[in-house]
């Protein structure tokens, strides 16, 4: 198995345990969260509803930073969010075309180019390889988070915070926005 393949394996086998992670929530389910234990900043508000957008955001940015020449902005992200927020469906939908798009981003990179250089949101660019095995840790992490939470919580009508607007108060000044 050539790494590359590896790293195809890996993404599709995280997601995979992702999905599992959401499996059968109800949008009411998702909403809910662990009262905040501190002051860090976790990239959402701490709501499956709110790690779910903040997976698909990302596959979506570093979809198109890394590897289309950023097609897609954050902007971009954070206006197609508030479009449907704060719905269940639409977060699992966005999360779906996500990956599609993070997918085919790398789809035809070769074992060659694995350790080019591509541009990151970061204060620094990295190697395609390593880009790639930070998202499918990013899979992972944010599973074991959701799976979590789901077990500790319960259902709540309280709505999420806007996960666009979040995107708007720390993304603004990216080079990417």
């Amino acid at each position: 198995m050539t790494r590359i393949e590896a790293y195809r394996r890996d993404a599709e086998y995280a997601y995979r345990e992702l999905l599992k992670s959401v499996e059968g929530l109800s949008e009411r389910h998702s909403w809910a969260m662990l009262p905040p234990g501190g002051d860090d900043y976790l990239h959402t508000d701490g709501s499956i509803h709110g790690i779910v957008l903040h997976l698909a955001s990302v596959k979506w940015a570093y979809g198109s930073i890394c590897f289309r020449n950023t097609e897609i902005r954050w902007r971009d992200i954070a206006d197609h969010i508030e479009a449907f927020e704060p719905s269940w469906q639409g977060a699992l939908d966005y999360l779906k075309e996500g990956q599609e798009y993070w997918m085919l981003g790398w789809a035809t990179l070769s074992e060659g180019h694995l350790d080019n250089i591509v541009p990151t949101n970061y204060k620094e660019d990295l190697p395609a390889w390593r880009m790639i095995q930070i998202m499918n840790h990013h899979d992972s992490y944010h599973a074991g988070q959701i799976a979590v939470i789901r077990y500790a919580t319960v259902e709540t009508d309280t709505r999420p915070m806007s996960q666009a607007e979040d995107i708007r108060k720390y993304c603004r000044e990216s080079k990417h926005w």
